[in-house]
């Protein structure tokens, strides 16, 4: 029934579309080869948006069972690039190449997705430092010496302990970290799993998830629901459990930040008018972004 009932909603819906997508890849990441900036800012820009940001991968560690699989590559961006980038592009729309409307509001904005571990601790904190960014995803890619989307991750554990020993990484990477403004997909363990429990459900680990979202809201980060997660991977679709955002707003909770976590232009935006008509179910009014690194809220 509730399916039913947010898809009659979206389907009735009139966007007065500000959104930005806050999780974006291009060229500049390892992965991002399928895209540019300037294609996936007129993906956003064809769609309405107001803005976008690119939040290349630095992972300055990489497992070295991944060699087992493909080529083990530099996983962290030229930041001078991306950013030098960013600056062609965005004067190109302040000049009307995407349209006039855009030339008026949208924004390109620069960021980063930091790859939490124990080996990069101070390594990340240093570019941090060094660095003036939009905005700053931390994310948990690599665990236990481990690279979950090849499986080996997954060997000898029952589905409790592989999604429990992630959120416990995440919630004690992001903590020695701090210098961060969104949790990056919180429930990314999932896409890859082997188990057919497909979601993290906060019934499953009520303490834990609310340690997670008691730490985001004491310290003004923000909670990405990442749209790239709640798709088919083979027979498995995983779903954003709705206990999670209910128990959010009850803790105080208010600052969610759409991410497509995208890699292709056509990616860009995927599911937002869906996941934004359903955060408002439960009454969530406004989505979140960094500019500068510092909040801004949209109403939606």
């Amino acid at each position: 029934m509730l399916t039913v009932r947010i898809t009659n909603l979206i389907k009735i819906a009139i966007f007065v579309n500000m959104f930005f997508d806050t999780h974006n890849h291009s060229q500049f990441s390892f992965d991002g080869g399928a895209t540019t900036v300037e294609k996936s800012v007129r993906a956003a820009v064809d769609k309405g948006f107001g803005g976008i940001c690119f939040t290349d991968h630095c992972d300055y560690y990489v497992p070295e069972m991944k060699a087992q699989f493909e080529p083990i590559v530099c996983e962290v961006f030229d930041v001078g690039a991306q950013q030098a980038e960013i600056d062609r592009v965005s004067a190109m729309v302040a000049e009307g190449a995407f349209g006039r409307a855009a030339a008026k509001k949208f924004k390109v904005l620069k960021g980063i997705e930091v790859g939490l571990d124990e080996h990069s601790r101070e390594l990340n904190r240093n570019l941090l430092a060094a660095q003036h960014f939009d905005q700053v995803i931390a994310s948990v890619h690599y665990l236990e010496d481990t690279d979950p989307y090849f499986g080996p991750y997954y060997k000898g554990k029952n589905w409790k302990e592989a999604y429990g020993r992630y959120l416990e990484t995440l919630l004690r990477e992001m903590k020695r970290l701090e210098d961060f403004d969104v949790m990056g997909h919180f429930d990314y363990i999932v896409r890859y799993a082997p188990y057919p429990k497909e979601s993290i459900l906060y019934r499953d680990f009520p303490g834990l998830i609310d340690e997670i979202l008691k730490y985001l809201i004491e310290n003004g980060k923000g909670l990405e629901i990442n749209t790239k997660t709640y798709r088919a991977y083979g027979l498995r679709t995983p779903q954003l459990d709705r206990d999670i955002l209910i128990r959010y707003m009850e803790l105080g909770g208010e600052v969610i930040c759409l991410g497509s976590d995208s890699h292709k232009a056509e990616q860009v935006g995927a599911k937002f008018d869906y996941f934004a008509q359903y955060i408002k179910m439960f009454g969530f009014r406004r989505l979140g972004h960094f500019e500068g690194r510092k909040l801004k809220m949209v109403t939606i």
